[in-house]
């Protein structure tokens, strides 16, 4: 039952101005109906007949009115309210890819739905706020009744992407040690860590199974101008008997290639595939089939191809002749002084002897650039002669290198950089220099790779070619992208078509985050040029149903004594809206009877 006060009771002592609106009413002089032949003889009239203003009040409804008015004014002072007391709940749904799994499909989900719905209690104090952890945790509901947190969960759906456990713990943490919920349902198909705090309820929907799936897919392995493909597919048996698995490659339809592996209780292996046909889009089937489809499926796109877009800021245009030869590569030549961030509308930048003012928002190379600038903070190394040490090997930039062939023109060292790594080292320093940064690729060479001569500088050929096929992220075994992680959106593409057919308008350099679903996504740029990206479950961690990760919450303990979750709620602002509308209205009646009764006496 609401709990109701003023926070000023004392301002209910004005309620003695009462019998003055009486007193007001028996002192007021009371005319009575004359008949006179003139306007001067009823005044004179009036002047001498006036009856005494004592006696039996007479009482109309405008003192009702006023009566109200006072009485409104007088409790609006001392400003009543309601304590409604609230019970606030949260509850969280897995909506990731594993809870498509079961028989029949989406049993899991099914399930933790049926749990949550029956764990809301009811009430009319009882305020859900409802999340989703998967691709990321997010909320779709907040303070709303049990029946529509019921109706919201039945309409929720599963995508194809894993949920991060380091996320999900993260959010539960801040639902439980902020205080502001009485208590927190989850329904998971991930184990909980204990401790578990009281006022969390998890719910484990489905019992472990047995599932055969597939990882990583890759087709590639060529350098730009070379049609041959492979491909490379990563298996997992994650079931308590040995398996052997079948791998079956189509494209357009048809069966390309298949493959068996037989692997043990809860291993994990490889197949290889040496040689493809050409195709824009490979599709893999996994068998013996199982209770999740979802990763028994995956795709792949391979590089080779498509276009690169390439903008060489260069003093030298001359430098960037040899890359015609590329086919792959579509290059456009500017000046230092053209270049700007607005216009680096390409897939990969080459700055020449010089430095941007900004950080790319692409992948980039930068060829001997000067040292002490501010956005990479690269600093040289003086020396009179410098000559190659050691590289890192395995690296894709250094595979099928003879660095002791390599001759480099007047070459300059870098030292040790905050944030890049050395690939290839000098007496003096690093003079090749690769990083990431804010999801893009950059590579700093201390020499000039340009131009570009084939065969006729071998060893420095197939050092750019490892160099933009890095960077390009063509001629390499790609495994695609996976779901729900955001990738940047290429250079010339506006619109993005989902594997389910929707159309999403995109700006080149920034992430794409609506990667939920498993499939190819046709990339569109200028003339509807298209192309094809794979985005696969690919996450083993996901697809082993039988150990699935934990969530570890780690919440500290805390004396904190229990919040308190009642509301006041003040009339105030309805008390006044209700004077000023009886004023109005009393005002308007005494207007109109004064102009009907001006009338009369005309």
């Amino acid at each position: 039952m609401p709990a109701i006060g003023f926070l000023y009771p004392g301002a209910l002592a004005f309620f003695a101005l009462v019998p003055l609106l009486l007193l007001a009413y028996l002192v007021r002089e009371r005319p009575r109906s004359v008949m006179v032949s003139s306007v001067l003889g009823y005044r004179a009239l009036r002047g001498l007949k006036a009856q005494r203003p004592w006696g039996w009040p007479r009482l109309d409804w405008l003192f009702l009115v006023e009566l109200i008015i006072l009485s409104l004014v007088v409790i609006a002072m001392a400003q009543p309210f309601v304590i409604h007391r609230h019970t606030p709940v949260a509850v969280m749904l897995d909506n990731s890819a594993a809870m498509q799994a079961g028989t029949p499909p989406g049993a899991r989900l099914e399930s933790a739905k049926a749990a949550l719905q029956r764990a809301i209690p009811d009430g009319g104090d009882i305020a859900v706020t409802l999340w989703l952890t998967a691709p990321q945790p997010h909320q779709i509901a907040a303070g709303v009744s049990p029946w529509r947190a019921r109706s919201a969960i039945s309409k929720a759906r599963t995508v194809d992407a894993a949920q991060s456990t380091i996320s999900v713990a993260r959010t539960l943490r801040d639902i439980l040690s902020g205080h502001r919920f009485t208590q927190c349902f989850f329904a998971t198909a991930s184990p909980v860590s204990p401790p578990i705090p009281a006022e969390l309820h998890v719910f484990k929907a489905g019992d472990p199974l047995s599932n055969y799936a597939i990882g990583s897919f890759a087709v590639g392995g060529a350098q730009f101008g070379s049609g041959a493909l492979r491909a490379r597919l990563t298996v997992a048996n994650f079931s308590p008997q040995p398996q052997t698995l079948e791998v079956t490659i189509s494209a357009e339809g048809k069966a390309l290639t298949r493959a068996q592996t037989r692997l043990g209780a809860q291993e994990i292996g490889n197949i290889e595939f040496p040689t493809l046909a050409p195709s824009g889009v490979y599709r893999a089937d996994l068998k013996p089939a199982d209770a999740f489809a979802l990763d028994n499926v995956a795709w792949a796109t391979p590089a080779a191809g498509a276009q690169i877009q390439v903008l060489f800021v260069t003093p030298t245009p001359a430098d960037a002749a040899g890359l015609s030869a590329l086919p792959q590569l579509s290059v456009h030549t500017i000046s230092p002084e053209n270049y700007s961030p607005a216009s680096a509308k390409a897939d990969l930048l080459i700055f020449e002897y010089g430095m941007p003012k900004e950080l790319p928002a692409a992948n980039a190379m930068l060829i001997m650039p000067p040292g002490g600038d501010e956005v990479f903070g690269l600093r040289t190394v003086a020396g009179a002669t410098t000559q190659i040490t050691d590289w890192r090997t395995p690296d894709p930039l250094t595979d099928g290198v003879n660095f002791r062939l390599l001759a480099l023109r007047q070459p300059e060292s870098f030292a040790v950089h905050p944030w890049m790594q050395s690939v290839v080292n000098s007496n003096l320093g690093s003079i090749i220099l690769e990083g990431k940064h804010e999801g893009h690729r950059y590579v700093v060479l201390g020499f000039n790779p340009f131009p570009y001569l084939g065969r006729r500088n071998l060893p420095m050929s197939v050092l750019t070619l490892n160099i933009l096929s890095y960077l390009s992220g063509f001629g390499s075994e790609d495994s695609g992208h996976r779901t729900g992680e955001p990738f940047i959106v290429p250079a010339g593409v506006t619109q993005i078509v989902t594997p389910g057919g929707s159309k999403i308008r995109v700006e080149p350099g920034t992430p794409f985050s609506a990667d939920a679903e498993q499939g190819i996504y046709e990339l569109i740029g200028p003339g509807s040029q298209k192309r094809l990206r794979a985005v696969n479950l690919a996450d083993l961690n996901q697809s082993n149903l039988e150990n699935p990760a934990a969530i570890k919450l780690d919440i500290p303990a805390s004396g904190a004594p229990p919040p308190d979750f009642s509301e006041r709620r003040t009339f105030t602002p309805y008390l006044l809206a209700a004077i000023l509308a009886l004023a109005a209205c009393e005002a308007l009646f005494t207007y109109r009877r004064r102009r009907v009764y001006a009338q009369g006496l005309t």
